[in-house]
């Protein structure tokens, strides 16, 4: 792995920071209709995603494909942060803090847009609390 630059260790802190927080709201629409522990789902490698994509299949016919599509979303942009920093390792691949920044906006205005969806069919539903 080559030396980092603050700016890049600083966005990719920030980019870990947005996946991980989309990663606990998916854990939260995945535990809401399984009737499970979001915490059980939220630490098991890949289960946010996966739990999330089950329960938008039970979203009524209205809402399931707009539901289906950010969760679908979801998963490609956690897969594009994971994709960005395992590049860091290699030498032929210069990853830009612009670039961590850039997928970090990416899953923000997805969790955003999801909380929001996610709000308007089940209003009960929402991320679970954050610790204090």
């Amino acid at each position: 792995m080559r030396q980092l630059t603050d700016e890049t260790v600083l966005a990719v802190g920030r980019l870990t920071l947005a996946a991980t927080e989309l990663e606990y709201l998916l854990a939260g629409i995945g535990a809401d209709q399984a009737d499970a522990d979001p915490a059980a789902i939220f630490t098991a490698s890949g289960e946010p995603v996966r739990a999330a994509r089950r329960s938008a299949q039970l979203a009524s016919p209205d809402r399931r494909d707009e539901f289906v599509g950010l969760v679908e979303a979801a998963a490609t942009y956690l897969a594009q942060s994971r994709s960005a920093v395992r590049a860091m390792w290699f030498e032929s691949n210069r990853v830009s803090a612009a670039t961590f920044d850039e997928i970090s906006s990416l899953i923000l205005r997805c969790r955003d847009r999801l909380q929001t969806v996610v709000d308007e069919v089940s209003p009960t539903l929402s991320a679970p609390p954050r610790p204090r």
